[in-house]
């Protein structure tokens, strides 16, 4: 280098003597280019008349002055305009704009004209110029590219000399490296065969200073080593360091386990620091799962296999095992859990909770008590998978930050152990346990009734479907890990007993000769219907007030929106019993209405009875009254006090028989009207006679009256109730609308021939009189 950059000096200088005539010449040829700028300017017209004069003579949309961009594209041009105007025109106003430029062309050289010609009088010397400084110009290109080789040359020659220098710096560097780390591995031996030969250790003491020095050298030879891994001299002296690395970490390890038993949190510090600068954290946490772990382990085990065998009676329950391991690591290895997780203590590689305790109760347990992981006895498997659950909890406690957790939570050992435990197969027995026995229930050819009422069901099947919500949720058969799984199955429970009595109803009752027609609601639809009702009430009720709050308690560690939306499938599927509920009502409502216009079609016999057959005034009600209301009366007693759905079913009675009566009085009432224009011949001085019409209205308002007195009897207040009022109307003469008045309850008798003074009925037929 000394050498050549006095040489590299002398040829900058010749250079730029040979570079001096160029840049001579390179300044006069711009003195005459300024020069001939000038004159042109001078003798030139200014170029912004002539385009303001053609930009005056055009179209506004022609834009001519973009002729002059350096970016001018003709086809961009052309197809920007031809969405403006028609390809003729374009053409026709580029023709005459090349006129016009023509025109404005010679119309500016006539009117310069003398300067146009003295144009080029002014530059004729340029040319002479440029041929003159042709010669010039290529002896500089023949020196500039000899200086250039020179140059080069230097500069080949100085990379070689900076080559060579950097490889002899790592040479030299290599072998500083040999030498520190042959250096460093004989103070090794020299200081393990001091500990091997020299006064046995005490463990209990302060931290011995010769495994301090050992440390030191393995940690500097271990430096050497990444810088010249690569070195062959190195590699053989792999052999001696493994041989010394292997005394110091088995000395390391008594240490360890020493500082453990008395509790040391000095020498414990020291020795972890130890592990960690020779790069041997692996081996600290396998010293603490075989020396610490493993006995702990076994000690563990034996006083279960004691409890077990005097229990042998029972099913293997982990939860005295786990609590014993909890007890045994936190009085052993307390102090060192905490020590590696306390903040700047510069001892996080370390993961003793996973790899030391996690993993020897991993394999430990999962060889021994294999029988407990399996999910063949699903409630004892419910049992120590929640017990295991709460084992890695408390093992959780010694993670201090959140990093720590997670670090715990992703380790091998901690996803091995969850693996043992197949949910899957789990879910699939309790699937089928629920499954089975709903289904036992709900194939039947008939919904079965209680004896007495359960849960405030009266069904049988009802109560199963209650059982099998309150399993998927309940303490003792939920697990967390499938939420999902058991939300779906309830919602699963619920469709299928939705499904099932939305089936039923679709079935016909019975019969017109009152042979059963169906097996589903048996001999006695309106008992069964009404069972259906009121559990489907209860039902929808139950599930949206006590179940969705045992089900909120249970989701309580998912997300909110998770929560949320859980809670309202179910809130969905209940409404939508609810709607089952409201379908089997109608049905009851109808079957219960369809018996009582059966007997209510008695009622023509009632124009028979009047018409043309000269009885008198009718003082009683009809018969086939009390056979009418029967049925309104027999399910206002199995209604228990439901007093909602009695007066449902009398509501729809009393419009079959309102329609009935008004069709009925309005067919008595043509009928009268068409036998009175026929019996026009009837004399002035005839005494006056009640009707037929009248005695059948009559008879009809005691009917309706009848009515009234046994809605009273099935627990409905006919004064207050609105479709009774409707049918009261329709049967009452024009005074008596509008208020209902009933007279006190008589047995029905037969009609007598004559009417009795001072009676009701007397009074009825004054009203209709």
């Amino acid at each position: 280098k000394q050498a050549t950059v006095p040489t590299f000096r002398v040829h900058l200088r010749r250079a730029r003597a040979r570079l001096a005539p160029f840049a001579r010449l390179s300044r006069a040829f711009g003195s005459i280019r300024s020069d001939a700028r000038t004159a042109m300017e001078s003798t030139t017209p200014s170029l912004d008349v002539v385009e303001r004069r053609m930009l005056e003579q055009s179209p506004a949309w022609l834009k001519a002055d973009v002729f002059w961009d350096e970016d001018y594209d003709v086809d961009v041009y052309i197809r920007d305009l031809k969405a403006i105007v028609p390809l003729e025109t374009l053409r026709h106003e580029l023709q005459e704009h090349k006129q016009r430029v023509e025109t404005n062309l010679v119309q500016t050289i006539n009117e310069e004209y003398n300067d146009f010609v003295g144009l080029s009088s002014e530059v004729m010397d340029v040319e002479e110029a440029v041929s003159k400084m042709d010669e010039p110009l290529e002896d500089v290109e023949r020196k500039m590219k000899s200086v250039r080789a020179d140059i080069m040359a230097v500069m080949d020659n100085l990379q070689a000399c900076l080559a060579r220098r950097e490889e002899n710096f790592r040479a030299r560097e290599r072998l500083e490296i040999i030498q520190d780390t042959t250096h460093a591995v004989s103070k090794l031996e020299k200081l393990v065969h001091e500990m091997e030969n020299g006064p046995a250790l005490n463990y209990e003491d302060a931290f011995p200073r010769v495994l301090e020095r050992i440390a030191s050298e393995l940690s500097k030879i271990q430096f050497y080593l990444a810088k010249g891994d690569s070195l062959p001299s190195l590699q053989n002296l792999n052999p001696r360091i493994q041989k010394a690395r292997e005394v110091f970490l088995v000395e390391l390890g008594k240490i360890l386990e020493a500082s453990l038993r008395i509790k040391s949190t000095a020498n414990l510090q020291q020795c972890l620091r130890s592990y960690a600068s020779v790069n041997a954290v692996d081996q600290a946490e396998a010293v603490v799962k075989e020396r610490i772990m493993k006995p702990l382990l076994e000690e563990c085990l034996e006083a279960y296999d004691t409890l077990i065998q005097a229990k042998a009676h029972e099913p293997e329950q982990l939860e005295p095992l786990y609590t014993d391991i909890i007890y045994g690591v936190s009085s052993r290895l307390g102090i060192l859990l905490r020590l590696v997780n306390t903040p700047h203590s510069g001892l996080h590689a370390f993961s003793f909770l996973a790899n030391s305790v996690l993993a020897q109760v991993e394999s430990t347990v999962g060889e021994r008590r294999a029988s407990s992981f399996s999910p063949g006895i699903p409630s004892m498997f419910h049992k120590n998978y929640l017990a295991t659950l709460r084992f890695l909890e408390e093992l959780e406690k010694y993670c201090i930050s959140k990093k720590k957790l997670e670090v715990f939570r992703g380790s091998e050992h901690y996803r091995s152990l969850l693996k043992r435990w197949n949910t899957s197969v789990y879910f699939t027995l309790r699937f089928q346990d629920v499954a089975t026995g709903l289904e036992r229930h709900l194939s039947g050819a008939r919904p079965a009734l209680l004896a007495e009422p359960k849960d405030g069901f009266v069904l049988e099947s009802t109560v199963a479907v209650w059982e099998s919500l309150g399993k998927c949720f309940s303490p003792d058969f939920y697990l967390q890990d499938l939420a999902d799984k058991f939300l779906k199955l309830s919602l699963q429970v619920l469709a299928r007993y939705r499904h099932w009595v939305e089936q039923g109803l679709q079935v016909p009752a019975s019969s017109s000769e009152g042979v059963e027609a169906e097996p589903w609601l048996g001999a006695d639809p309106e008992k069964r219907l009404h069972a259906i009702v009121h559990d489907l009430r209860a039902l929808s009720s139950n599930v949206l007030e006590s179940y969705l709050n045992t089900v909120s308690v249970q989701l309580s560690d998912l997300p909110d929106d998770v929560k949320r939306s859980s809670l309202d499938l179910l809130r969905n599927a209940a409404l939508k019993v609810g709607d089952v509920a409201e379908a089997a009502q109608d049905r009851l409502i109808g079957l219960i209405s369809e018996k009582c216009a059966t007997v209510l079609k008695q009622m023509r016999g009632v124009t028979a009875a009047y018409r043309m057959t000269n009885k008198p005034m009718p003082t009683r009600p009809s018969t086939y009254v009390n056979g009418a209301m029967a049925p309104i009366l027999s399910f206002s007693g199995m209604a228990n006090g439901d007093s909602a759905l009695v007066e449902a079913v009398a509501a729809s009675v009393c419009n079959v028989y309102k329609t009935m009566i008004k069709e009925l009085i309005e067919t008595v009432k043509k009928t009268e009207s068409s036998l009175k224009r026929l019996k026009k011949q009837a004399s002035s001085d005839a005494v006056a006679k009640v009707t037929d019409t009248e005695k059948i209205c009559l008879q009809l308002f005691l009917d309706v009256k009848e009515v009234g007195r046994q809605l009273k009897h099935a627990g409905v207040d006919p004064n207050n109730f609105e479709a009774y009022v409707s049918l009261w109307d329709a049967a009452a003469p024009e005074d008596a609308k509008g208020v209902v008045q009933l007279s006190p309850e008589e047995t029905p008798q037969k009609p007598p021939e004559t009417l009795e003074s001072g009676s009701q009925e007397t009074e009825d037929l004054a009203t209709f009189s």
